[in-house]
Parts: structure tokens; C-alpha cells; sequence
């Protein structure tokens, strides 16, 4: 009998199941074909993505920066669409190939085991903050017009707050497959949220609103008037971390979701269900095979277009804009009259104030309570994905498991709730507002320096990156650094010295 050990994957194993797992060969899986009906297919990984995208920090900052008339800098969301688009491709096409995630792949680089612990320190203080979920309670209360009696200091809204953190448990311990029931969940909500944009847009907007947009996102209005004075420097560095999305963690949908050697990996099962074997090496298949080339040089093509068409197309340029001329048609005239944008607790729910404002109280309250579920949902990803699965990777690959993989994505994912119990309940340190202000910036151009070695390294000929998404990620990778590091030196001391009055 081979000896036991604890393999990297945090399953027990043995000696022998360890060395089989590294040398064997995997079949390619049939890939989806190239058709509507393949993007369709391929939607679960890009609908979370764009959940996480769309209606969460656009649903802060679009309508509010359109409330000013301050639409010089929308380029910039242009320009970091097309930059996050390559990114976001190279650690698909990674995954898709090895069967293996962006943050396990990191344990390759030097120094060797920093940078999958790293990644997983990062996140837990970036996002273990229930920022969206706070957005999401109070929209919830508004909505019902129900909350808890301000007793020992508790906002009427935390009973919504409880039972909110009480629900991820629920469904994270007893779904199936937690990305299952993300994929499934992402896809109506982004559906809903698509749908009621688009016609509130249509009713309030006339075609100079939409032409003052797109002039925007083209930088003509930035090349013709300059940089306007009513928008905050910190505002324009946020512009340009918009869309958002997911960045380096989509890779832990893609195989999830079962696209080329994501179909071996296993999945997070809930309580009820026996734990899978984690994968968090490569898995190998047969790069010499033409046919086996062909399918997976297919597959990497559906990961792609999937990600054009739902994040970067609809998501990110589509979505982003009609938010923007939503705002500037209902939102901006107040502004001209009152010199105040949304603020507080209203900024969350600003587009449920269009809603109401262009189509009456019905619509208003149903696009609350759509922006409730979408800022809620938004922290399923980030219990389950950014803290759950990448702190759990950085255990398995680093060797540090003895126990299940599952074992401790519920400890991490069960302490970073319980957490959110007290957290939900403080306004969020200025401190800790400005890093993840800029934070995500910095984590897309480590990220774009990471996949541009790892690619180049570890895939195929034929699977490397190509020259123009190598100019793409240094650019990212210098705009991002440069652009956090001027705002570091002649904004924050700014901004620092106004928050505390000095």
C-alpha cells in the first residue's frame, strides 16, 4: 500500500495518487461551439462578473459623477475596459489550459509561496468589509419600510444585516455546488438589471444626453474643455479602475464552470454533499495532439468572446453608458439648481430616485429593490471567491493543508461573515476607504505582471500571449502603478488633511 500524505490540493492522498495526478494526461473535453447558443452556455462565469461590475460601484459613481455634468474623464473607463479585457483573457485562457487557478499559479513565481499568501492577505483586508452588503441593507429597509428600534446603538437597518449574513451561511453550507447557484443567481439579476436600465434611460433621455456621454467616453469633451474643476481627483482615479469586474478571480469561475481542464478540478460542495478533490497544480493534457490543440485553442476561444460579449461589451461599455446618461438626464438639472449631488445613504440608492422620478413610485420601488439584491449578491463572490477560495488556494498550494480543502473554505467564509455581524455595523475607517479607493488598481497591474510571465512560461506554443496583449498588460502595469503613485503624491495629502479638518 502506497503511504498517506496530504497532497496540495488539501485532500488526503497518496504518494502514488500525487504522481499520477502530475504525469497523467487529461482528455480536452469538447468545447462549446462558437455560436449564440455556445455564448449563452458560457454566460455563468461573466454573469457574476458582471454582477460584481455593474450595479455595484457603478451604481455609486456613474450617476453621481453624471449628476455634475463632469463627463470629461469617461475616457478613461474606455481605455480601462480594453486594459482589464486583456487581463482578464490571459488568466482565462491560463486556467482553461491548466485546470488551475491565477492565485495557485502565483506559488511558480519568486520568491516561491509569497505571492499566493499575499494575494490571500490582501484580499481578506481589501474585501472582508461588507461594503455592498451595507448598500443592500439599507436599501432593503428603505424598501420595506421595516427595521429594528435603534436600541444599543444599532442602525435600523441591521436586522436586515443579520438576516443577509445569515443567508450567505445558508446558502453557502447547503447549496450543491456554490458556483451553481452563483452562476444561476448572477444571470436573473443581471438580466433585471439590464432590462430596467435600458428602459429608464430610453423614457428620461433625450439625444443630447446620450451624444454628451459618448463625447465622454471618446475624450473629446476632455480634449476641447480640459479637466473639469467640479470633479474630484479621486473620482477620476476611480473612473479609471470602472467597470471593475472580477480581474485575476474570474479564472476561479472559468473552472468552476467546467471550461477545458476546469472540467477535472473539482468543486466546493456544500455540507451536505461528500467534499471533491481541489486540484491547485497544472493539470497536463496532450499539447502535441493536433486534435486536442484544436479543441482547446477552441475553448480558450469561448472564454474570450464570453468575456467581450457579457463583460466588456454589454457590461462595461453598454451598461456603464447608460448608467452615466441616466444620471445626467434626471439627476443633473437638480444639481445645476441645488449645487448638491447624492450623498450618504442615498448614494446607493440614487438610480431608484431616477426610476421613480421618470416612470413613478412602481418602477422606483422595483428598481430599490433591484438595487438591493445586486449590491447583496455582489458579496456572495466576495465571501465565497476573493476571501473563501483564493485564502484556501494559498493553503493547498503552499502545503500547508491537513485537513479538506472544504474544511477550510468554510472556516475562512464562516469567520469573514460572523465578522461582517460587527463590521456591517462601523463606518468604514477613511483609511481603509482609501485602499480599496485604489487598491484594485495596484492588484490589476501586479496581476498584468504576473499572467505576462506566467503565460509566457507555462503554456504551450500557440497559447502564449500574443504581442499585442503583451503592450496591453505593460500598459497596465505602468498606467496603474503611475497613476496610483501621482494620486499618492499630489492628491491623498489632500484629501487627508480635509477629512481631519487640518
Amino acid at each position: 500500500m502506497p503511504s498517506e500524505t496530504v497532497n496540495s490540493s488539501g485532500m488526503a492522498g497518496s504518494i502514488a495518487e500525487d504522481r499520477l495526478d502530475e504525469q497523467s494526461l487529461h482528455a480536452v473535453p469538447n468545447p462549446l461551439p462558437l455560436t449564440l447558443a455556445g455564448m449563452l452556455a458560457a454566460v455563468g462565469p461573466q454573469a457574476i462578473n458582471f454582477g460584481i461590475s455593474i450595479g455595484g460601484g457603478e451604481a455609486y459613481l456613474l450617476p453621481n459623477v453624471a449628476a455634475r455634468g463632469t463627463l470629461h474623464m469617461h475616457w478613461l473607463m474606455t481605455l480601462s475596459v480594453i486594459l482589464e479585457t486583456a487581463l482578464v483573457y490571459e488568466c482565462v485562457k491560463y486556467s482553461i489550459c491548466t485546470g488551475r487557478s491565477f492565485f495557485a499559479a502565483t506559488n511558480d513565481l519568486k520568491p516561491y509561496g509569497f505571492w499566493p499568501v499575499f494575494w490571500a492577505v490582501v484580499t481578506i483586508l481589501t474585501w472582508a468589509w461588507p461594503a455592498w452588503m451595507g448598500g443592500a441593507v439599507i436599501a432593503a429597509e428603505r424598501f420595506t419600510g421595516i427595521g429594528n428600534p435603534p436600541i444599543w446603538g444599532l442602525p435600523p437597518h441591521y436586522v436586515w444585516a443579520v438576516l443577509a449574513l445569515a443567508l450567505v451561511l445558508i446558502v453557502f453550507y447547503f447549496s450543491d455546488r456554490t458556483y451553481a447557484f452563483l452562476s444561476k443567481f448572477f444571470t436573473v439579476i443581471m438580466v433585471a438589471n439590464i432590462v430596467l436600465v435600458l428602459v429608464i434611460t430610453v423614457v428620461a433621455a433625450k439625444p443630447e444626453h446620450y451624444w454628451q456621454v459618448l463625447l465622454g467616453y471618446t475624450g473629446i469633451t476632455f480634449l476641447t474643455e480640459g479637466y473639469p474643476d467640479a470633479l474630484p481627483k479621486t473620482d477620476a482615479l476611480a473612473l479609471f479602475n470602472q467597470p471593475g469586474g472580477s480581474l485575476m478571480w474570474v479564472s476561479f469561475w472559468v473552472i468552476a464552470a467546467g471550461f477545458g481542464m476546469g472540467v477535472y478540478a473539482g468543486q466546493v460542495t456544500g455540507v451536505l454533499k461528500p467534499p471533491e478533490r481541489i486540484t491547485v497544480r497544472e493539470l497536463r493534457w496532450d499539447t502535441a495532439n493536433p486534435e486536442e490543440r484544436r479543441k482547446m485553442g477552441q475553448w480558450v476561444k469561448v472564454g474570450g468572446y464570453s468575456l467581450i460579449l457579457w463583460w466588456a461589451i454589454i457590461g462595461g461599455l453598454i451598461m456603464t453608458y447608460l448608467y452615466s446618461v441616466a444620471g445626467l438626464a434626471y439627476l443633473h438639472d437638480d444639481f445645476l439648481r441645488t449645487g448638491q449631488v447624492p450623498s450618504g445613504v442615498q448614494v446607493p440608492l440614487q438610480m431608484a430616485t431616477v426610476a421613480q422620478g421618470v416612470l413613478g413610485p412602481t418602477a422606483g420601488w422595483l428598481m430599490l429593490l433591484v438595487i438591493m439584491v445586486t449590491l447583496y449578491d455582489a458579496q456572495f463572490p466576495f465571501y465565497d471567491t476573493y476571501i473563501g477560495r483564493t485564502t484556501c488556494d494559498a493553503i493547498a498550494v503552499t502545503g500547508r493543508a491537513r485537513r479538506s480543502y472544504r474544511f477550510y473554505y468554510f472556516l475562512v467564509v464562516t469567520i469573514a461573515v460572523v465578522a461582517g455581524l460587527y463590521l456591517v455595523t462601523v463606518a468604514q475607517p477613511f483609511v481603509l476607504w482609501i485602499g480599496v479607493a485604489i487598491s484594485a488598481l495596484v492588484y490589476r497591474s501586479i496581476g498584468a505582471w504576473q499572467i505576462l510571465l506566467l503565460n509566457n512560461r507555462r503554456l504551450p506554443e500557440g497559447f502564449k500571449v500574443s504581442r499585442l496583449n503583451t503592450w496591453l498588460l505593460w500598459i497596465t502595469v505602468v498606467t496603474g502603478f503611475g497613476g496610483v503613485g501621482l494620486w499618492a503624491i499630489f492628491v491623498l495629502p489632500g484629501e487627508i488633511a480635509k477629512r481631519f479638518g487640518s
